[in-house]
């Protein structure tokens, strides 16, 4: 009876996390225009098809392709369920980390054989404020990351017994990611770092290796060719994003960045994303990648592991965005690596510490979640909902997508291409026949700083009086309140408190 008790418990426990975090899915952490981005172009491809790019970026360059094509898929039904907003999107998102949290217990109970242990393993990840961050997050990080669980699951479970076709079920699984988003190459390489440990364990061969290439590689052939009829010059697109985002970088600078990138996690430094405090994590971490390093020269089986957070490094470097969500990719391999390394240096349960420093750990959540519970992000819509009708044209930041109907509400960055099209900010507002304007007060603030904070719009320097001028002469302030997105600076956010103004454009007046 014990013997089947304990293992069944993790499902009790996994319920039990999911209900306590869809109590507060909508409010931590603070609601990011990636969400409300992803989500946007979700309804457009519901309403368009495949080909359509997001309606709200009409002068940023955007182009139509096939990599996120699953995810945006996988959003259609829960917008028809839920309707569109957070709660909807942030479900997926929750969904993906009570599963990840399951593989997690699973792997962990096939490396110490103990259910006590893989559970107070799991129960650790499961109050662990980054994995709960990611799991209430609406992009495709924990998504990615469960990826990257499920991968080292099969392989690790199924090594002894593992055939040819088990190759190519693994690299359908890994292939289909790549409809998810770019970073699937991260769970290619996870998965590949564990093959070339397997065949240095003898129990797996080179051709293993190869099958599961070849299989990945013709998804990503799949997803290419459609990306091709989608648009006919998609990789150099694509590519021309991307240099945007700096990928295009010589692979010494990417290097020389990876340090930056966990100094900033460690030192809490982020523009608009939130970053929990996960100092402690990232101590414990580094130092069971040294141990198990060590545990692998004296031929223990610490690389099972190392390896596949290695894999995920590589990634990281070839990929050469930093994005601060995305570091959830190393927790649920790091975790397991960690519970290696302690398996491996103790044979007693440690039942005490482990519990006291879960304890800590949820002291820690706790404290880095209660402020985020009265910056409700229903409070802000409700606000522009009372002043706009959710079908009039809008210019505002996309943080505001949800209070709008499809093809409402044109974005900020739009602004920073105005000279390239030959338009004034008066014409831009005429051709897209907008009624209102709400205005965010980080517009100001970025303008007095410039050019700092140039990443959040672009440069507004080219705009930013015609604008003022614009909202001065030709429109009528119809609303204003104060809320917490009206700066999505994070370091700022804090700081006083930031108002919205909601303007009324007059056209008969406009000039």
């Amino acid at each position: 009876m014990k013997k089947r008790f304990i293992p069944n418990i993790i499902y009790i426990y996994v319920l039990i996390w999911f209900a306590a975090n869809l109590l507060f899915l909508d409010t931590f952490p603070f609601m990011h225009s990636d969400e409300s981005w992803l989500s946007g172009l979700s309804r457009a491809m519901m309403h368009g098809g495949p080909g359509v790019t997001e309606p709200f970026f009409d002068l940023l360059p955007r182009f139509p392709h096939a990599i996120k094509i699953l995810f945006h898929t996988m959003q259609m039904p829960f917008l028809l369920a839920f309707g569109y907003n957070l709660l909807a999107v942030r479900l997926i998102s929750l969904i993906f980390g009570t599963a990840t949290l399951y593989l997690v217990y699973k792997l962990a109970l096939h490396i110490s054989k103990s259910p006590v242990r893989a559970l107070i393993l799991a129960m650790l990840l499961s109050v662990d404020v980054q994995f709960i961050y990611a799991s209430h997050f609406a992009r495709q990080d924990i998504i990615i990351a469960f990826g990257t669980v499920a991968a080292a699951h099969v392989i690790i479970r199924n090594a002894e017994r593992w055939r040819y076709r088990s190759d190519i079920l693994l690299g359908v699984l890994i292939g289909l990611f790549i409809g998810i988003h770019p970073n699937s190459l991260m769970i290619a390489l996870c998965a590949g770092c564990l093959y070339l440990y397997q065949i240095f364990m003898k129990q797996f061969k080179l051709s293993n290796l190869l099958i599961l290439i070849a299989t990945i590689a013709a998804f990503a052939g799949v997803f290419i060719g459609i990306s091709y009829q989608l648009d006919s010059k998609f990789i150099a697109h694509y590519m021309q994003i991307g240099s945007n985002l700096g990928v295009d970088s010589t692979l010494a600078e990417k290097i020389r960045s990876l340090p930056g990138y966990f100094g900033r996690l460690f030192t809490r430094i982020s523009g608009t994303y939130y970053t929990p405090p996960i100092q402690p994590q990232l101590i414990v971490f580094g130092i069971s990648i040294i141990a198990s390093a060590i545990f692998a020269f004296r031929g223990r089986k610490a690389l099972r592991f190392l390896m596949p957070v290695l894999g995920i490094t590589a990634g990281f470097v070839l990929i050469g965005r930093y994005s601060q969500p995305a570091v959830i990719l190393f927790w649920p391999l790091m975790y397991l690596l960690v519970f290696d390394v302690t398996v491996s240096l103790t044979k007693k349960y440690q039942l005490i510490p482990a519990l006291a420093l879960g304890a800590a750990m949820l002291v820690c959540t706790v404290s880095s979640v209660v402020p985020y519970l009265n910056r409700d992000y229903r409070d802000y819509i409700d606000e522009i909902e009372s002043a706009v009708p959710s079908d009039a044209k809008v210019l505002a930041n996309l943080n505001a997508e949800y209070a709008f109907d499809h093809g409402a509400l044109v974005d900020y960055r739009n602004l920073e291409h105005l000279e390239d099209n030959g338009l004034t900010f008066a014409e831009y507002i005429d051709n897209n026949d907008i009624d209102y304007i709400v205005y965010p007060q980080e517009m100001d603030f970025i303008y007095q700083k410039r050019p700092v904070w140039n990443i959040v719009y672009g440069n507004i320097y080219p705009y930013y009086d015609y604008m003022n001028a614009f909202l001065d002469q030709n429109c009528t302030r119809v609303h204003a309140f104060t809320s917490p997105y009206a700066m999505r600076i994070t370091r700022h956010m804090d700081k006083q408190d930031w108002t919205v103004i909601i303007y009324a454009v007059e056209r008969q007046g406009q000039q």
